[in-house]
């Protein structure tokens, strides 16, 4: 599906998600996007309810794409990383500072990633999860663009293992 707005073509892509082994001693998540890939890591595949743990997030966003960072209008979808709230009672995902790339053809200047970009933060785990095997769930959301179209935003879905153990 192709859309034409203020002289932006936007293309409708599938995206794909795949549980993976991650490197070291945890789980991670890829989840790929028309031309951007993400690897969701938390850094523990064990832990106690109630623990905070550390989490990344790491972007690889093809050659002559880019994606949004904050803050942008409501016009494009920024990029985020949240996970569900069955297994984590807070989170937090920092990302870089994206740089400002000016748009000629929109009349605009929106903060972008390009290339490699990293992201993390913690999570706090629910204090209230019984031991056990439970899922981390979230999703990657983003708007993969060119200089001149742009796809529909995704809305990614993740699933982790993680083992909630006792005290």
């Amino acid at each position: 599906m192709m859309t034409a707005a203020l002289g932006v073509v936007v293309i409708a892509s599938a995206g794909t998600v795949m549980d993976q082994l991650g490197s070291g001693d945890g789980k991670s998540a890829m989840v790929s996007g028309g031309d951007v890939q993400a690897v969701i890591r938390p850094s523990v595949t064990q832990a106690a309810a109630g623990q905070k743990i550390a989490v990344t997030a790491d972007f690889t966003i093809a050659p002559d794409w880019h994606i949004y960072g904050k803050p942008i209008s409501t016009d494009y979808v920024p990029t985020s990383v949240t996970f569900d709230n069955a297994v984590v009672a807070q989170q937090s995902v920092d990302f870089p500072k994206p740089e400002m790339m000016t748009f000629a053809a929109l009349g605009q200047t929106l903060p972008v990633y390009k290339g490699n970009v990293h992201a993390g933060g913690n999570l706090q785990l629910r204090p209230d999860l019984k031991p056990g095997e439970y899922q981390l769930t979230g999703k990657v959301d983003f708007q993969e663009c060119s200089d001149s179209m742009c796809k529909m935003p995704q809305s990614l879905t993740f699933t982790i293992p993680l083992t909630i153990a006792a005290r």
